[in-house]
């Protein structure tokens, strides 16, 4: 499926933002002159956090134009539908919290071996190590704090669907609106 607003496939989308990641990241390291070692790591590295990242804020994309297309009345089968859709997705996305939290304590066991390897780099590889760490502690943070967040949105969106936002129950209609403006505004 497409989302609506984008030229590329809703499954690329998290592709797209890795790759992006993956081009700065191996620009600045062929301009810094990094071992090739120290390159792959780094560019594996992108590559995880993006795709959590990206996915992440696809999904928020994705169901923030498609609920806001929806008509304020649809049948029965069609709530379930969404519905069921929604919670699909909470269920990825929680997967992806999940995932960061096992990078993290893959990362915190491999501390000891990771600080003896930095040790032993000496100028602009250490740097470069340096900031690597300090980035990925940061792109951690950041995928599972905006995972967390369109998983609140999603779970509101179900309950509020349940409750009859899209069978015309007008509170629930309006409190629906809201979270998409919620949405709307996480995404700038």
């Amino acid at each position: 499926p497409r989302a609506p607003c984008s030229p590329l496939p809703l499954h690329t989308m998290p592709g797209v933002m890795k790759l992006s990641v993956l081009c700065a990241l191996s620009a600045l390291l062929v301009a810094d002159g990094v071992s090739a070692g120290l390159r792959r790591t780094a560019m594996s590295m992108a590559a995880q956090k993006g795709e959590v990242a990206g996915e992440s804020k696809a999904a928020e994309q994705f169901f923030r134009e498609f609920l806001g297309a929806l008509p304020k009345n649809v049948t029965k089968a069609k709530q379930e539908a969404v519905v069921a859709s929604l919670e699909a997705e909470v269920g990825r996305l929680a997967e992806n919290v999940k995932k960061i939290k096992e990078m993290e304590k893959t990362e915190a066991a491999h501390k000891h071996d990771h600080d003896g390897v930095k040790d032993s780099l000496k100028g602009k590889d250490k740097a470069m190590m340096e900031n690597m760490d300090a980035w990925s502690e940061r792109m951690n943070e950041k995928a599972k704090v905006g995972a967390m967040n369109v998983i609140s949105k999603l779970k509101n969106a179900i309950h509020l669907v349940k409750k009859g936002a899209l069978s015309g129950n007008k509170d629930a209609s309006d409190r629906l609106d809201d979270v998409l403006k919620h949405m709307t505004a996480m995404a700038r």
